[in-house]
């Protein structure tokens, strides 16, 4: 098969790898034609991809990076972090669930909290009647619908 037919099967995808490299070896030589030397990059850098795959030892490789160390004073800032950030999220947590159990409706009287509605009547009735209001004035106002 010629290189311009194996070109045409390369680009439609159709070729076989036996026939890749084939294509290669053809360009990696010294005589390709010239109106086919705008191909040489493409399949000489193909070419390279393919050897460094086969043999991935390079100097590049061989330089391995240190792997990061971590000293005493990082791992106990980073553990006490941690620490923290649980803590914080378990105080979050509580404030959460301590607000929803507050009760709906409260009255604050002399700085203590009722949720009682008969002891906060009551209360309301004694305010009233040590302001000066009669029994009538007092049940016109609390009862008047």
């Amino acid at each position: 098969m010629n290189i311009n037919e194996l070109l045409d099967k390369y680009f439609e995808g159709a070729t076989s790898c036996e026939e890749e490299r084939e294509l290669r070896r053809f360009f990696k030589g010294d005589d390709v034609p010239e109106h086919l030397q705008i191909y040489c990059p493409l399949f000489t850098c193909l070419a390279e991809e393919v050897e460094n795959r086969t043999n991935p030892k390079t100097e590049r490789d061989s330089e391995t990076v240190p792997a990061r160390q971590y000293t005493r004073p990082h791992r106990t800032f980073y553990m006490l972090s941690g620490i923290a950030a649980g803590l914080l999220l378990l105080v979050g947590i509580a404030q959460i669930v301590s607000l929803s159990q507050t009760p709906e409706n409260y009255v604050i009287i002399d700085g203590r909290c009722y949720t009682d509605e008969k002891l906060v009547e009551s209360k309301a009735l004694e305010a009233l009647q040590n302001a000066g209001f009669t029994d009538d004035d007092l049940s016109y106002l609390l009862f008047q619908h």
